[in-house]
């Protein structure tokens, strides 16, 4: 019994010492300031979730370009537009990954190991993005038959989001596994809706980290594994619907050798990395690789194509010169379908597109997590290793350094010349540096090709012209719920 409580008295006492060792190494740097803040253990969690705009403006103002705040249990540090490509650029440094896995854990709700889709990156960028050429052509059939479907002859989409879901999970669909399984209704609503029905379980607050650092996370796993949730019904039905494709494919490239001709799609890749000399495959293996697929990229797109549609609808002087630029595309298109250069040819509704994302896009995003014993940045200040720093997203974006007099105004011209998908340290909606989104390229050239076919065919505006503002959730923004209209134009192109 006395051995018990000397191990016990041991370990207390070792606990507090090392907890004492790491403030003492902490004190030897030269950290950012930390914002005074009036409650323990709560911090600045209230104010910032409250008001996360004006209370990170406030902080700017009075502590700078750095400064760290106390939310949920632990100390994050924020960044503005001067240090921000420090955190982007410096890779060995600084983790996006490590820090988004901490809030949302994929590979363990799926029992998969850590980076067990780290190639699917790579894969999205050299087989869709390099690829739009191969592409192009499938994209407009589908969004063409979904706006058909949806639209038609003109109808009021109230909320438009639900909608334009999906519209773009019919290219998607194409994309990742041929345009036969995108006519299919049940694959079709899985694309649309994977992502936005999981968005209630990223939406919970993690209170528990107040307790003990990432208590939350293992919470998550626990009722994920345990519970039935929207994620596993998503995934039965894009196994229960790939299966069969998967199967005849590899009778086919068992049968044909040499001579196979392969669909073209994202599908047919996954299977050519992993098939072996039996022509077997691990069907689980493409099923989570498509569903993570999904979930990088349907509901993004189609937030940002509302959002377009609803920028679109605020700003009625910019519509006559936006529409004459499609019509001048349409009049002059040889055959039933556009290139991928005549698509990317549309400069101004490019420019308008970009402008969408840079006004749109939420207040802060892209944490990433400390990896080594500390970074010093150009500033002089350190950041110990496993801080999260995260970056002052709008500020940048509203910077009139960077984006020319009045930044905070729509401007639909203020890039042209200067494409949607480019990446650069004062725009940063695709992320930046080695990490940027892979399929921004493909989701950019989507949502134009949507946009080019909408505006050809009906007049669009707000309903009761009410002027849309991304409503706000925290430090995050999602699409508004205002109403869109479509009417069908009399001069249909």
């Amino acid at each position: 019994m006395n051995l018990i409580i000397q191990l016990v008295s041991f370990g207390i006492i070792f606990y507090i010492a090392s907890k004492l060792l790491r403030q003492n190494q902490k004190l030897e740097l030269n950290e950012p300031p930390l914002v005074p803040y009036k409650y323990p253990i709560i911090g600045h969690t209230f104010d910032y979730f409250r008001d996360t705009e004006n209370f990170l403006n406030k902080c700017t103002k009075e502590y700078g370009e750095i400064f760290s705040l106390y939310i949920f249990g632990k100390i994050e540090t924020f960044v503005g537009g001067k240090l921000s490509p420090e955190v982007f650029k410096n890779d060995k440094d600084f983790n996006f990954d490590i820090a988004f896995k901490e809030k949302f854990p994929m590979e363990r709700f799926m029992d998969r190991p850590d980076k067990y889709f780290a190639p699917l990156p790579r894969i999205i960028f050299t087989y869709l993005s390099q690829e739009l050429q191969a592409y192009t052509e499938r994209v407009q059939r589908t969004l063409t038959k979904a706006i058909n479907e949806l639209i038609g002859d003109g109808k009021v989409l109230q909320p438009p989001l639900k909608t334009f879901q999906l519209i773009i999970a019919r290219p998607i669909a194409a994309s990742l596994f041929g345009e036969e399984l995108s006519e299919d209704k049940e694959v079709v609503h899985t694309i649309a809706y994977a992502a936005s029905d999981f968005i209630p379980f990223l939406s919970i607050p993690p209170i528990l980290d107040f307790i003990y650092p990432l208590l939350h996370k293992s919470l998550m796993v626990i009722v994920f594994k345990l519970f039935n949730n929207p994620f596993k019904v998503h995934r039965e039905v894009i196994k229960r619907k790939i299966s069969p494709v998967i199967e005849k494919r590899l009778n086919d490239m068992k049968r044909d050798k040499e001579s196979y001709v392969p669909p073209i799609d994202i599908l047919q890749k996954l299977i050519e990395l992993i098939v072996d000399d039996n022509y077997k495959v691990d069907i689980d293996i493409l099923t989570d690789y498509i569903v993570i697929a999904i979930f990088a990229s349907s509901h993004s797109t189609s937030t940002f194509l509302t959002n377009a549609l609803h920028e679109f609808g605020n700003h009625p002087e910019i519509r006559k010169e936006l529409v004459e630029e499609q019509e001048q595309l349409y009049k002059a298109k040889i055959g039933p379908y556009y290139t991928s250069d005549q698509i990317g040819s549309l400069v101004k509704l490019d420019s308008f597109f970009k402008e969408t994302l840079r006004l749109t896009t939420s207040i802060v995003l892209f944490e990433h997590k400390v990896l080594n014993s500390h970074f010093t940045f150009s500033s002089g200040h350190q950041v110990p290793k496993d801080r999260h720093v995260t970056t002052r997203l709008q500020e940048i974006h509203r910077d009139e350094e960077s984006h020319g007099e009045n930044p905070n105004e729509f401007n639909f011209l203020r890039h042209l010349g200067n494409p949607a998908p480019h990446v650069e340290k004062h725009y940063l909606p695709f992320s930046f540096g080695k990490h940027a989104c892979p399929g921004r390229f493909f989701a950019t050239s989507e949502i134009k090709t949507c946009l080019h076919l909408l505006f050809l065919k009906y007049n669009i505006k707000n309903v009761n012209d009410e002027i849309t503002i991304p409503p706000v959730q925290g430090p995050f923004k999602r699409s508004s719920d205002v109403g869109i209209i479509f009417e069908k134009r009399k001069d249909v192109y």
